[in-house]
């Protein structure tokens, strides 16, 4: 086979206004890193600019090689990279490779590779090339059942190493691929109950009124006795099954989902993360402290300042401003590929676009939403910035 079988870089296709604000955002992420860092009162702050301007080369050439490749290519081998992807996840379970009580990296030396973030990629991949080529209609359960098996073998490998963060993005993907397949929201509901049932099962009431909600739900959308008991049943088992599962993850696991309830539940401790986020983004006020200004984080209260909670130093030395503006910019390019989604020429390729911006999307909300204290922390970076 040729260079040209695999590879065809069109320029012309790229679309430049997307380029320069993702370019935007990639230099407000050097430039609040170096702030977040600064801190440190030595030349050695340096190394993680210089770590994030290497990273953004990375990236640069990845996207690249995603955009050149031909559609065909990944089309032909969506199975072989998605046995691949797996495989690469598989690696660090028998192998034993432990880093920071998780099982998410490869040791290749002198630097690893987490194999569950090249999965989203392949993820998405794998599922455009099954939803575009299903003909069946999406009332069939057949329909559905390929593609969630798909999704549920890296997802729950994903979850046992563990990594919950990572897990809810597979989901998130999924979720919006199936939907843009066609398949109804009732069917969507369907398969995210069992998800809201376990948070309910923490709570006897909330579990029974959810319960009724349920029973009411599938009796109205489908007169089958059967499918309805099923549905129900199913439901239920999940809601008896969840304290098991509760005491099966881990135990710092347990506390930040307790800690996202209430973060003063433990202030010194699992807390004190978002806690202090909290407090940076509260301080910021409308225009912000300041470049280099930043108390939180100089005066090291705020953990992980220049990855996991990038968002907060945003926040505290340009205030309310400086992150509407940022949130802004990611508005606007997950709409406007959502559109390019809508117009692409091929099933294929308008679902490639769905699930990489879905991913984003779901990075986005669950960085923010752990910084404000709204989720549990898991260590997802901001896109772009951190």
């Amino acid at each position: 086979m040729k260079f040209k079988d695999f590879f065809n870089l069109k320029l012309s296709e790229i679309d430049m206004s997307s380029l320069i604000l993702v370019f935007i955002l990639t230099g407000c992420g050097l430039i609040a890193i170096y702030s977040a860092t600064y801190f440190v009162g030595t030349e050695s702050n340096m190394q993680y600019f210089w770590k994030q301007m290497l990273g953004i080369l990375g990236g640069l050439a990845m996207f690249i090689m995603l955009f050149s490749v031909r559609k065909s290519f990944l089309l032909s081998y969506a199975e072989v990279l998605y046995i691949v992807g797996i495989l690469l996840i598989i690696i660090p379970f028998i192998l034993s490779m432990v880093t920071s009580g998780t099982t998410r990296w490869i040791n290749l030396g002198g630097f690893q590779i987490q194999p569950s973030e090249y999965m989203k990629f392949i993820l998405i991949i794998m599922l455009a090339k099954v939803f575009s080529e299903t003909r069946r209609s999406p009332l069939q359960a057949g329909y559905v059942l390929y593609p969630l098996g798909v999704l549920a073998i890296p997802a729950l490998l994903v979850f046992l190493q563990p990594d919950l963060g990572t897990t809810l993005i597979y989901g998130a993907i999924f979720t919006a691929m199936l939907f843009a397949s066609g398949y109804k929201l009732y069917y969507i509901f369907l398969i995210a109950a069992p998800f809201i049932t376990t948070l309910a099962a923490f709570n006897s009431w909330a579990f029974l009124i959810w319960g009724i909600t349920i029973a009411v739900i599938i009796f109205l959308n489908n007169k089958n006795i059967l499918f309805s008991a099923g549905m129900f049943l199913m439901n239920i088992l999940v809601g008896v099954m969840t304290p098991f599962f509760w005491n099966a993850i881990k135990p710092y696991q347990q506390q930040r989902i307790l800690t996202m309830l209430n973060p003063h539940l433990d202030p010194m401790g699992a807390g004190y993360q978002v806690i202090q986020s909290q407090i940076a983004i509260g301080s910021g006020g409308l225009a912000g402290k300041g470049f280099l200004q930043g108390t939180q984080a100089h005066l090291n209260f705020l953990p992980e300042q220049h990855t996991d909670f990038i968002f907060s130093v945003i926040s505290e030395e340009f205030g309310f401003i400086g992150i509407a503006l940022i949130l802004f910019i990611y508005c606007f390019l997950v709409l406007r590929w959502y559109r390019m989604a809508i117009t692409a020429k091929s099933t294929f390729s308008s679902m490639l676009i769905i699930g990489g911006t879905t991913a984003l999307l779901a990075h986005i909300l669950i960085n923010v939403g752990m910084t404000v204290g709204l989720l549990p922390v898991t260590g997802k970076p901001l896109p772009f910035i951190s």
